[in-house]
């Protein structure tokens, strides 16, 4: 039901230009460039990792676990950081089936013998390093608009340009999502069993997040929003590196529960 749920609010936001007609053009252009690499990429992979994983993959669990925990953050600024439109109840059925079974997934990834299948065989410290960069990185960023914005007793242009109370990416990113990648990199880089279940889920997550910002990024600069496309070159950046570290973890597992094979 999610599944289909994400493929037709994907379908409408990114061919109808009618999803976000009361949204800023920029919030608009946003939403449209992450809808359609959502049902290019997001909806199929859901569905994929699901087959896979019910011919008992270990692999396609991190997969779906990360594509959930995506679609749970990106959901949670459709629900919150875009203006009341016709998808609104999917989009709130979106976030809570997300939530839900990025629940399910973690309690199920949690009986894996994870230590027997990383411990030893993958770049421990390079990931937990690259993870804080990552955090540093989107600290710095957001940091940047938010604390002048306080000092000055002002808006930060994040919120005021795009006609938000709030911007959701500032709470998300702030309170839950860098925190999160923080805590993840020094349990992996202390070997302990929780890092070594997160950080999968989350190197999924940050790839398909960075996918969806070059989409935003690309679909802005189609409609003539913006001519700087030099910020989508860190995302694919990123992306890139968050792959190949990705690679490294899950080439050690087994294709399925009995064995390679």
């Amino acid at each position: 039901m999610m599944s289909t749920a994400l493929a037709v609010v994907s379908f409408f936001g990114a061919f109808d230009t009618a999803t976000y007609d009361r949204d800023s053009p920029s919030m608009a252009a946003q939403g449209a460039g992450q809808d359609l690499v959502d049902l290019v990429l997001v909806v199929p992979l859901v569905v994929l990792s699901l087959i896979f994983m019910m011919r008992n993959s270990r692999t396609a669990w991190f997969i779906f676990g990360g594509t959930i925990f995506y679609i749970l953050y990106s959901f949670f600024i459709y629900t919150f950081g875009v203006y009341f439109n016709k998808f609104f109840l999917l989009y709130c059925l979106i976030l809570g089936s997300s939530f839900y079974l990025f629940v399910l997934v973690i309690l199920e990834l949690s009986k894996m013998d994870v230590e027997g299948l990383f411990d030893g065989k993958v770049p421990n410290r390079l990931t937990g390093v690259y993870l804080l960069l990552i955090s540093a990185l989107f600290y710095l960023l957001w940091l940047r608009d938010i604390v002048p914005a306080l000092l000055d007793n002002a808006v930060p242009p994040t919120v005021s340009d795009y006609n938000l109370l709030v911007n959701p990416v500032h709470v998300l990113d702030l309170s839950l999502a860098l925190p999160g990648l923080i805590v993840t990199a020094v349990l992996l880089m202390r070997k302990r069993r929780l890092g070594y279940i997160l950080t999968p889920v989350l190197l999924v997550f940050l790839i398909l997040l960075t996918i969806a910002l070059v989409g935003m990024v690309m679909m802005a600069q189609a409609r003539g929003i913006t001519e700087d496309m030099s910020i989508a070159g860190i995302f694919v950046a990123i992306a890139l590196v968050s792959t190949v570290l990705l690679y490294f973890f899950l080439k050690n597992i087994p294709l399925n529960k009995k064995g390679r094979g």
